[in-house]
């Protein structure tokens, strides 16, 4: 009976984490919808979906985004989050629903796997404040409510889920957990490129950081072969994507705003500034330009929780020298990321090419909050007695208070799917995303919408049955003689026309848009 109720006991701590965490998604509730930077989220839910409903899977050519000349968006961007948006889509039939439920299943399962990694590290009590604290993060309320930056959000969801994975492949190196870490992996690489290029290096020297606590050459060959299934189970995503991403625009990506050298953050926006703001992301200079986005804390308790870390650290040098090990290993993490955030590491992000497509070196903020939030847990292993629980619900209160002011939008929309996707915002919404990934082939963006499908160039023909999904289109035509006509759909390779059932040649040098022109 005792036994049983000391569980209870132990269930409780993470019940709780789990209903602060919760009350984070109080503006879900409030209003149909809000505002954030990257308001992108429902179009593209509804551009996946026209895929699904077409047999268009994987999904790559959207047919509405590139100023509704179409483009090869989800050959780039990471599909996941939006193929799990279209389930919840298919059932609601509601594109806000969905788009909430994506946003509030990357903030959930961010909370379950830390606690489920911290529980494995430092027991139920350090599991759920490492949770908690990953969950009020201040740049998980910055990635929510501020940027709206789904692929982030589930980027962030599967670190812990990672280095839990990794963990449970040490203690019993078996099939299973070799599935469980290729999954995960599979999983990051298929949510966000960036964060998977950010995390996956630091998992591997993880991994590195068991195997040589105790040399066990099973475990090292099981995780190589889970990098190495990971990576296949998600090739139909990463693999195109650099394989092709020659054939769109990515130079304006890190060009201009989104060059790495105008986001730099020094230390004090990062460990005092606790000022909150909505604006986007600035150079700012001294009484000419401010930064009034202003949300680039680590947080006052965050700081606080790797300060008593480091204290355990200390007492347990002795003892449990694998904990200290693993506090100072995350601890040269949390300083290595504050370096990259800082201008003084400018000469890193020259050498490391690929570096440049961050874009905002504050990204590395994600590596920050894993590693502070992750480590917080562990003063649970040697405080004892009733102490525990004082400093427990010490640091709950204190993380609340804090932070929890941090997560919500700057204003509530009242707004419905037909509204989105109809008029103004229509418009709005696909001129947003008319210079992500725009073929090469094109050698400027569209200056307005397209209005028509099809444009006679030349001759007497008469186009009837016109018809059109998400990567095909057909017609009638009927013509006495030499014509040409011209489709509002850019080129890409692999775009194949046939007449007569003969396939035709396709022009697309003689427009500045690439579209493609059929004599």
């Amino acid at each position: 009976m005792k036994k049983l109720i000391f569980g209870h006991q132990e269930k409780l701590y993470f019940l709780v984490g789990l209903v602060v965490t919760l009350s984070l998604l109080w503006p879900l509730f409030w209003a149909p919808s809000f505002t954030y930077h990257d308001d992108v989220q429902t179009i593209r839910l509804f551009e996946m979906d026209k895929c699904i409903r077409d047999l268009q899977i994987p999904c790559r050519w959207v047919p509405d985004l590139g100023g509704i000349y179409g483009y090869p968006l989800f050959n780039y961007y990471a599909p996941l989050p939006y193929y799990f948006g279209e389930l919840f889509y298919f059932i609601s039939h509601s594109l806000l629903i969905s788009v909430k439920v994506m946003f509030a299943t990357a903030m959930v399962g961010s909370f379950v796997f830390m606690y489920l990694l911290g529980r494995k590290l430092w027991g139920n009590k350090g599991g759920a404040i490492s949770a908690v604290f990953y969950s009020f993060a201040p740049y998980h309320a910055v990635d929510f409510y501020v940027r709206g930056e789904m692929g982030e959000m589930w980027g962030l969801m599967f670190f812990p889920a990672i280095f839990w994975a990794i963990l449970r492949l040490k203690e019993a190196p078996r099939i299973y957990n070799l599935l469980l870490v290729a999954l995960f992996v599979a999983l990051i690489l298929a949510s966000h490129n960036l964060s998977a290029m950010l995390f996956l290096p630091i998992a591997v020297v993880f991994a590195g950081f068991l195997f040589f606590q105790k040399r066990d050459s099973k475990f090292a060959k099981l995780f190589l072969l889970s990098i190495i299934l990971g990576l296949t189970m998600s090739a139909f995503y990463w693999l195109p994507m650099n394989a092709e991403k020659n054939l769109v625009h990515i130079e304006t990506m890190v060009e201009g705003y989104f060059s790495y050298t105008e986001h730099f953050k020094g230390l004090k926006k990062l460990f005092v500034e606790r000022y909150w703001g909505w604006g986007p992301s600035v150079r700012e200079i001294p009484g000419i330009q401010e930064d009034n986005m202003l949300s680039y804390q680590i947080g006052w308790v965050h700081i606080l929780g790797w300060l008593l870390s480091l204290l355990t650290a200390v007492k347990l040098w002795r003892t449990k020298r694998s904990v200290s090990l693993l506090v100072a290993f995350s601890s040269l993490a949390i300083l290595g990321t504050v370096f990259m955030i800082n201008p003084y590491s400018a000469f890193v992000w020259k050498l490391v090419d690929p570096l440049k497509y961050l874009q905002f070196p504050w990204r590395f903020l994600l590596l920050t909050i894993f590693f502070i939030s992750m480590i917080s847990g562990s003063i649970f292993l040697w405080l004892e007695g009733k102490k525990q629980l004082f400093i427990w619900l010490g640091l709950l209160v204190l993380v609340i208070a804090l932070n929890f002011s941090y997560f919500r939008p700057e204003k509530f929309l009242q707004v419905t799917d037909a509204q989105i996707l109809s008029g103004k915002d229509w418009d709005r919404e696909i001129k947003r995303s008319i210079f992500d990934f725009l073929p090469i082939f094109a050698k400027e963006p569209p200056a307005e919408l397209a209005t028509a499908r099809y444009q006679t160039l030349y001759g007497d023909i008469k186009v009837s049955n016109f018809r059109e999904g998400t990567n095909w289109f057909s017609f009638n035509a009927d013509t006495n003689g030499y014509s040409i006509i011209r489709i509002s759909q850019y080129y890409f390779p692999d775009w194949r026309i046939f007449v007569d059932g003969q396939q035709a040649h396709i022009q697309y040098t003689d427009n500045s848009l690439g579209l493609m022109t059929l004599i």
